[in-house]
């Protein structure tokens, strides 16, 4: 006869020992159930009452529960009630054991409160330990697959908050690209006005020149202001390219740099009108200096702005007077014209060719 298989199953779960609770008012049983149960390896819990068994519960979880039907006050029915009652402790396998006969006991009530199974007194012990081993894989695998159920909640947490993560990140580095994007094109577009307004002011004929205040540093002057004596009137620099240029005061006395326009200007000093005179060589010429502060605008700094009027030739108001003189022909005295010196005036086509000859050569007669 081939021998009984073991109930050794190895280590299926690599686990700690879980906990079994033992019911009994008799510390015979309570006795008798630990050294049956003891080669099971778990560990054991064992209470005197229904209400000690209630306590444990309160802060433990079981594998199995063993309980007596028959003990004094609460007996076992009433306290698998009260266990079911409990959440936690719903679901908890509870095996009776009782000393009753079959006919004595009330299986109907048993597994009505919740029991899964009974074991009559005397028990066999090696029948006890096969079922309480099976409760005992059956919490190991529940609770693997709780600890599996979380760690996929854990996983997919994870995961998710990763996607989140990786979401928001796309998100600022597309706001980011967008704010990138837009400063680029404003930059670009800043860009473009400032190189219209260096052609604008490039294009312009009065010399103008944008200077540093304090240092006198030229950061942009047109061409105007640079081919005016020079340059070295709108660069601090330039006087030391040109040997033997000279500027000079109403005064006629030479002017140190420091005097002059452009370094009075970036001292912060308004110019209105200020004549100089320039030698450069061969080259003679004269200006009046015009300056303001530019307040910090658009992200520059303030700026000087110099402007250099040149009045070395005729001024506007000559040149006027220069241009009618050559457009209106001169008109000649009588005399001059008895004479036959001079142009005789020509007829004006709006004249009425009937008028008299004296209205016709002095229009203006008639109507004094």
């Amino acid at each position: 006869m081939s021998a009984a298989p073991s109930r050794e199953r190895g280590p299926v779960f690599s686990m700690e020992p879980v906990h079994i609770l033992l019911v009994d008012d008799q510390p015979e049983g309570l006795l008798a159930l630990e050294a049956t149960l003891a080669p099971l390896g778990q560990k054991l819990v064992s209470a005197r009452s229904g209400r000690e068994a209630l306590r444990h519960l309160l802060t433990q979880d079981f594998a199995a529960i063993l309980l007596d039907v028959v003990m004094p006050g609460m007996d076992g029915f009433e306290t698998a009630s009260l266990i079911r009652e409990r959440e936690r402790s719903r679901n908890t396998p509870i095996l009776f054991l009782t000393a009753l006969s079959r006919g004595q006991l009330p299986e109907l009530r048993a597994y009505a409160v919740g029991a899964v199974d009974y074991l009559l007194k005397p028990y066999e012990p090696e029948i006890l330990r096969s079922k309480v081993g099976v409760f005992v894989d059956l919490f190991r695998k529940t609770e693997l697959v709780r600890r599996q159920a979380e760690a996929l909640r854990e996983t997919q947490r994870r995961e998710h908050e990763g996607e989140l993560a990786e979401a928001h990140r796309r998100m600022e580095a597309e706001r980011t690209r967008t704010r990138e994007e837009h400063l680029r094109r404003e930059m670009e577009s800043h860009r473009n006005q400032q190189r219209w307004l260096e052609a604008v002011l490039a294009a312009l004929p009065t010399p103008l020149a944008l200077v540093e205040p304090g240092s006198g540093h030229t950061l942009l002057a047109n061409r105007a202001a640079q081919g005016l004596a020079g340059g070295c009137l709108a660069y601090r620099e330039a006087p030391g390219l040109h040997e033997g240029v000279i500027v000079r005061g109403r005064d006629g006395d030479p002017l140190p740099q420091d005097a002059q326009p452009l370094m009075r200007a970036a001292r912060g000093e308004a110019l209105h009108g200020l004549h100089v005179d320039w030698e450069l060589g061969e080259q003679r010429g004269s200006v009046r200096a015009y300056s303001t502060l530019l307040p910090k605008m658009y992200g520059h700094p303030e700026t000087v702005l110099l402007a250099l009027l040149d009045v070395t030739g005729p001024s506007a108001t000559q040149q006027l007077v220069e241009g009618l003189r050559h457009l209106v022909p001169p008109v000649s005295t009588p005399t001059e014209q008895e004479a036959g010196q001079g142009p005789l005036p020509t007829m004006r086509s709006d004249q009425p060719k009937d008028l008299p000859a004296t209205e016709a050569e002095h229009p203006r007669a008639g109507k004094g």
